[in-house]
């Protein structure tokens, strides 16, 4: 019923930390052990019932190598001293890890939550940014697209009024050209009927002058 290994344990952990045991002080019962829950402190008392490993202790006084324990149920009895411990069994220890272990995912669960939402309504206030800017230069853009329209319309028009110019240049030119050339023309002409008038004033002073002198003539 009772075990080699679970003793030895048992004296190991007595004997490093369990020199002297208080009353009232909490135990438990060593692990991989059955223990025998006695009315007395010895083993001719009787068996009031068996302990597993891990039962907690309340212990009340000792007497003769055993324990007056009472349990969680109120109830009182004698154990042996060599087989409680005072340390909390793996079990329990095993026990209040699991328990911390899953407050703290909790605490980091809401932590990874109000994290995501912080982080969530900075990407939400770094796509507003984004979204204005894109619609700045959507409007810079078309702005600069008419400006480019204009431009070349700008230019075409110039490059139309260039070709004119020169259309007009070149009839200015020739119309210079033709203007010279007929102011020379009638130049001559009027030239030419001053000339014309002059012999026929001439000839007509001379026919006047012949005629005078033949009447003359004609008078003797």
């Amino acid at each position: 019923m009772i075990k080699l290994f679970p003793r030895i344990c048992a004296l190991i952990l007595i004997v490093i930390g369990t020199t002297a045991i208080c009353h009232a002080r909490t135990a438990y019962v060593s692990d991989m052990l059955i223990l025998t829950f006695r009315k007395g402190p010895g083993p001719g008392y009787p068996v009031i019932s068996a302990l597993k490993s891990d039962t907690p202790l309340t212990i009340l006084e000792e007497s003769n190598g055993y324990l007056k324990v009472e349990l969680s149920s109120g109830e009182q009895g004698w154990v042996d001293k060599d087989y409680v411990v005072t340390d909390p069994p793996k079990s329990i220890l095993i026990d209040r890890l699991k328990k911390e272990n899953a407050a703290l995912e909790d605490k980091i669960k809401t932590l990874t939550e109000q994290t995501d939402l912080v982080a969530l309504d900075q990407l939400k206030k770094k796509n507003r940014t984004l979204t204005q800017s894109l619609e700045t230069l959507k409007s810079q853009y078309a702005a600069l697209k008419t400006a480019s329209a204009d431009i070349a319309d700008t230019l075409e028009e110039n490059k139309r009024l260039k070709t004119r110019n020169a259309s007009l240049s070149t009839a200015l030119a020739q119309q210079k050209e033709d203007t010279g050339f007929m102011f020379k023309t009638g130049m001559i002409k009027w030239f030419l009927a001053g000339v014309g008038v002059l012999l026929l004033g001439w000839v007509i002073g001379l026919s006047v002058s012949s005629r005078q002198t033949g009447s003359g003539s004609l008078l003797d």
